[in-house]
């Protein structure tokens, strides 16, 4: 008897924790106090690397933006991109929140004051589960994989300091 009750605790246990982590994640994105961590790349026409998520990341922090991840791909610029760094304003920022599936849609423009724009599409389910999509005129369409961890709201902003990249 005493085995059936600790299950049905347990199972609610479980259950009261993934409340918890879908209500953080809801407070989040409203808040918009996030960051992606990346760990892996789709390409193009197949395939797909694993990314390290230290290293590959979108951070939204209010109107300040980062991006900071590998790309692979074809590029239509003179100089030859490995990679995105940017750290820029969050513009044109539109979230649709998706009842019936329990998902966030989140398509925005991050842009720095030197003429570079990529425009950013995330989809963020209930639990964290995130695929991103970036574009821009000087690179193809790259999609990624990863998950969502909220942006205490005790610590000094993730975007604050350093240089623009």
């Amino acid at each position: 008897m005493s085995s059936c009750s600790t299950t049905k605790e347990a199972k609610s246990l479980r259950a009261e924790k993934k409340q918890i982590e879908q209500s953080v994640v809801k407070n989040s994105i409203e808040t918009r106090r996030y960051i992606i961590k990346l760990n892996r790349l789709y390409f193009t026409y197949g395939g797909m690397a694993d990314l390290i998520p230290r290293a590959n990341f979108i951070i939204v922090d209010g109107e300040k933006a980062i991006i900071s991840t590998a790309y692979v791909g074809r590029q239509f610029d003179i100089k030859p991109i490995a990679g995105i760094n940017m750290r820029g304003r969050a513009e044109d920022y539109a979230l649709t929140n998706n009842l019936s599936k329990g998902s966030y849609n989140i398509k925005m423009k991050v842009r720095n004051g030197r003429g570079n724009a990529f425009d950013l599409y995330l989809n963020v389910s209930k639990n964290g589960y995130c695929t991103a999509s970036v574009s821009s005129l000087k690179i193809d369409n790259i999609r990624y994989s990863g998950y969502l961890v909220p942006i205490s709201g005790n610590t000094k902003s993730a975007a604050e300091g350093g240089d623009s990249i």
